[in-house]
């Protein structure tokens, strides 16, 4: 899940007696607790008051936060034997937590490595050759491929929105890439046989990321199981860099990740520093995707734009909108639907930079939202043969929610000109009898781009009077006002530039 790094706030010894039940783990039960030989996990009380639970949360983000449970206050963390004695003189109450078990597994099998992810990706472009396409989108540290599949009934047409879902930023989110693997399937099995599925493939393109970080990944299949970040290195050891904290939207600006190499939130040597990073970047600019999700894990949660506290989400209103409808069908590890939090992080958790739903929003106006999938019993990678299939077939409702939502509601249309490569447009919603550009006037998102070099435009919008705005450089080229109804997609047909 995503996590923060600050300076260790001042101790309230009695900080969560508030909750009403103490509990609290003597050191000799702490070294029963031990599992990996070098560390432990420990649920950790926090308050349900957000602010006061915000800095809570800031205290402990000099540890290793593996998830959060708003439900039950509490945050799962890892800890060495002096961050225990840490931990203590900083009166938080906390107990030994199940996850301990996860520590000592040797083999993280059978949830897929690197070898395996590449080899499923295989057998789907072989099986359904007219529905996909294979793409190399980047190369690791280590020599091994970031792979993209693109999924569509026309997969070489460009005059179509894309959508977007990618999973493994962190190593040890292992349910996520599962998410992905099971997305695809089910995508190209139901094509002809569920009408909606095949409605979505005969006018979108889907591209699915399923393993950002296949280094770190393999770091944890040989036996690292809390392996989080890449494989970067420096004279001579691997440390690792944090891929969501390594965008260059943000990067570094509001304490939200570590400039220490050694941390797990370490931002990297410099922003966009990682080939991985990179790999995203480049697909992104070249898909110029309508809406995505990253799957994170753990602590069942809706997250958007943005990660500092200071910078205000002009297109909010639409985000949340796409969330609380992904929460309402989205399921559970409990089995129920409805539950998931829904907001940004520093309203839900603390402050994030350089994350990837924040640069894919400002730098290309992606609608982009972070999943966490799984709860706080189940964290990393919980029992394959219990959890898998009952994980990836719950997330179903909020992938198809998103996908649902960008190709219902909005405005397309083609920008005629021989010079579509100059051309950017502002879209402006009316307000008052005045149009306000609703992804910002603070110019918090940059002028969205044509997604072919035919002209196409696509926008998921809310219903609304809007203005469309084309510009080449600065200069106002023409303005088409236009009407979003419900349920519906305004075509503008071809624009005259």
């Amino acid at each position: 899940m995503t996590r923060r790094f600050s300076k260790l706030g001042a101790t309230r010894l009695n900080r969560n007696l508030f909750l009403g039940v103490l509990f609290c783990l003597g050191m000799s039960d702490f070294e029963k607790a031990r599992s990996d030989g070098q560390s432990r996990i420990v649920s950790v009380g926090i308050s349900s008051d957000p602010v006061r639970r915000s800095e809570d949360l800031k205290d402990l983000s000099r540890f290793d936060i593996l998830g959060v449970s708003l439900g039950e206050n509490l945050a799962e963390v890892r800890l060495s034997d002096k961050e225990f004695d840490d931990l203590k003189s900083m009166g938080f109450q906390f107990r030994f937590s199940p996850l301990n078990t996860q520590l000592a597994r040797e083999s993280e099998e059978p949830y897929l490595t690197p070898t395996q992810v590449l080899d499923g990706l295989a057998r789907l472009a072989q099986s359904y050759p007219e529905f996909t396409e294979l793409k190399t989108i980047g190369t690791t540290r280590r020599g091994r491929p970031v792979q993209a599949i693109v999924i569509s009934a026309h997969p070489e047409n460009l005059q179509q929105p894309a959508l977007l879902f990618n999973a493994m930023h962190h190593a040890r989110e292992l349910m996520t890439t599962e998410v992905i693997m099971h997305m695809a399937q089910t995508l190209l099995q139901n094509y002809g046989r569920d009408p909606e599925i095949t409605r979505w493939l005969d006018s979108s393109r889907i591209i699915l990321v399923p393993q950002v970080n296949p280094d770190g990944n393999q770091l944890v299949h040989d036996g690292q199981s809390m392996w989080r970040k890449n494989a970067w290195e420096t004279g001579g050891r691997t440390y690792g860099v944090d891929l969501n904290r390594n965008y260059p939207a943000l990067w570094g600006e509001c304490n939200g990740s570590s400039p220490s190499k050694t941390s797990d939130s370490f931002r990297g040597p410099e922003a966009a520093s990682e080939p991985e990073t990179n790999a995203m970047m480049k697909l992104v600019r070249e898909e110029k995707p309508v809406a995505n999700i990253s799957y994170h894990s753990f602590s069942e949660m809706i997250l958007y734009p943005f990660g500092c506290r200071s910078e205000k989400n002009p297109a909010v209103d639409l985000f949340k909108s796409i969330g609380l409808e992904m929460k309402e069908n989205v399921i559970d590890d409990r089995g129920n639907k409805n539950t998931y939090a829904v907001g940004t992080a520093p309203e839900l958790l603390y402050e994030a930079d350089g994350t990837d739903a924040d640069w894919q929003y400002r730098e290309a106006g992606v609608i982009s939202f972070a999943m966490e999938v799984n709860g706080r019993m189940q964290g990393f990678q919980p029992s394959y043969s219990k959890w898998r299939d009952q994980t990836v077939s719950r997330q179903e409702g909020a992938w198809k929610t998103l996908i649902r939502r960008t190709l219902a509601q909005g405005v397309k249309g083609n920008l005629r000109t021989g010079q579509t490569d100059l051309l950017s447009y502002r879209i402006k919603l009316e307000k008052n009898g005045t149009f306000e550009d609703f992804t910002g006037e603070d110019k918090s998102v940059k002028p969205f781009r044509p997604r072919s070099a035919e002209g196409f435009i696509y926008n998921v919008l809310l219903g609304g009077n809007y203005q469309l705005e084309v510009y080449s450089g600065g200069e106002l080229l023409k303005a088409v006002p236009f009407t979003v109804e419900k349920n519906k997609v305004t075509d503008l047909g071809d624009i005259r530039i």
